[in-house]
């Protein structure tokens, strides 16, 4: 894979109001098959996308880590640069069981013969891909340990391939991200994740993500669902924000959530709302669709009272 050779202007790349000669570097070849889909609707948070694009130009022997809560856009982030960019891309989703020979390879029964197949972490190394391991603070401490000398910038060492030794292309780039900013889960909200050692906390730049802030979602909703009219959209989006305030917690007199509603169930809503648009409780069907019926009936009954408060006599109507 050849250097990035591609100068591209982030005003047209990424849709964003900044100057034209405000340029990143990128691949010219869009054909190689580990560039990610791309989504035309996604809305870039200038925050954000001026962090990853700095650690992307020059990442210095570090890591970038992304934390924030579910459904806040951490994880597709990544991604969608990467398509922008044309920048192939390998990945793996942590868990408990997750071993290092996951992401580095191992030998596998191939057409009736032994060959070593390798993982995604050898082959963005080998070919200067982008690198993401996804819920990171899911895994085991003990295994992200043997990332020390990668993330230092040594060569991976695959022994059980004979010492085969990968050296790292310069367009090799390491991301993860978590719920948590790797000392554990303190909140309760979600099981199974770790405290991380800190020497590997020591290995990555941090970047926490919020939830998209009104305006950027209202923009989301208008690609999604055009013919939506704008008022129901904004009260949407009002519903969503106010859920995830209760999920996060801080209102003590509130009932608190175990589930909140990501960009990606809030598009959901509005595209079902308007498949359902000549129904006579279309804003509430296509709720629990999209949303609902995974609550427990405590939540659902909150949520729905949330809803109505915010839509009013609007609520039974149509969409």
């Amino acid at each position: 894979m050849t250097v990035r050779d591609k100068a591209l202007p982030i005003r047209n790349t990424f849709n964003l109001d900044v100057p034209a000669e405000v340029i990143t570097a990128g691949f010219a070849d869009s054909t190689n098959p580990y560039i990610p889909k791309r989504n035309d609707s996604y809305v870039f948070r200038r925050e954000t996308l001026r962090d990853i694009l700095n650690f992307l130009d020059d990442p210095d022997d570090d890591g970038l880590y992304f934390s924030g809560h579910y459904g806040a856009g951490k994880t597709t982030l990544p991604y969608q640069v990467a398509s922008r960019l044309n920048w192939p891309t390998q990945s793996f989703t942590a868990h408990s069981r997750m071993e290092f020979d996951d992401l580095v390879g191992t030998w596998k029964l191939v057409n009736g013969t032994m060959e070593f197949v390798y993982g995604p972490l050898s082959v963005a190394m080998r070919d200067g891909h982008l690198f993401i391991l996804n819920e990171v603070d899911r895994a085991d401490p003990g295994q992200l340990a043997a990332l020390h000398d990668v993330l230092e910038g040594h060569p991976l060492v695959i022994a059980t391939n004979g010492g085969e030794v990968i050296h790292a292309h310069q367009n090799f780039r390491f991301i993860v991200n978590g719920n948590s900013v790797g000392s554990g889960d303190s909140t309760g909200l979600y099981q199974g994740v770790n405290q991380l050692d800190i020497a590997f906390l020591d290995r990555f730049r941090m970047v926490h993500v919020d939830y998209p802030t009104e305006d950027v979602e209202l923009m989301i909703l208008e690609k999604k669902a055009p013919d939506l009219p704008e008022e129901l959209r904004k009260k949407m989006v009002r519903v969503a924000n106010q859920i995830r305030k209760l999920f996060i917690g801080g209102e003590e007199t509130a009932t608190p959530l175990t589930i909140t509603m990501s960009t990606r169930t809030l598009c959901r809503w509005a595209k079902l709302a308007l498949a359902f648009r000549n129904a006579p409780n279309a804003l509430s069907y296509s709720l629990n669709q999209a949303f609902l019926a995974k609550a427990e009936p405590e939540q659902r009954i909150a949520i729905e009272r949330i809803a109505q408060d915010i839509f009013g006599t609007s609520w039974s109507k149509g969409a």
